[in-house]
């Protein structure tokens, strides 16, 4: 005896994909991270005389006209400054401290950071600018 040939169609619900492509959507949204970095507004100094130092050593410090201190995107104190930059310069033969600091800032509060840090190791200090095109 033959058996009737049965074609079975496949159904696939099409109104429950727009369902599930928004709550993916929704899922996406809410776990990626969101970029929480801040911009900071420093106006560096200009000088005639600059040169470039290769940033493979460098240890960089952002210091606002307010006197606060920055590094990698998050206010620091002196001492957790002065910490990770001995963390730092462990693993560098020539570390370069390089100061970024707003033109508008008093050298008294650079000063005090270069002192903090100079207590416990010699330190090589690069202070940044911008290129002056007035001659």
């Amino acid at each position: 005896m033959k058996l009737p040939d049965v074609k079975l169609k496949a159904k696939m619900p099409v109104v429950a994909m727009g369902d599930i492509a928004f709550l993916l959507l929704v899922f996406f949204l809410v776990t990626s991270a969101l970029d929480q970095t801040r911009k900071l507004e420093i106006e560096i100094p200009a000088a005639k005389n600059t040169i470039k130092i290769p940033q493979d050593e460098v240890f960089n410090i952002f210091i606002d006209k307010d006197g606060k201190i920055y590094y990698k995107d998050s206010e620091k104190n002196i001492f957790e400054l002065q910490f990770l930059y001995l963390k730092h310069a462990s693993f560098f033969k020539n570390p370069v401290i390089q100061i970024i600091a707003d033109k508008d800032l008093p050298f008294e509060k650079v000063d005090i950071i270069l002192q903090t840090l100079r207590k416990n190791t010699k330190i090589k200090v690069a202070f940044s600018s911008k290129e002056d095109k007035d001659e």
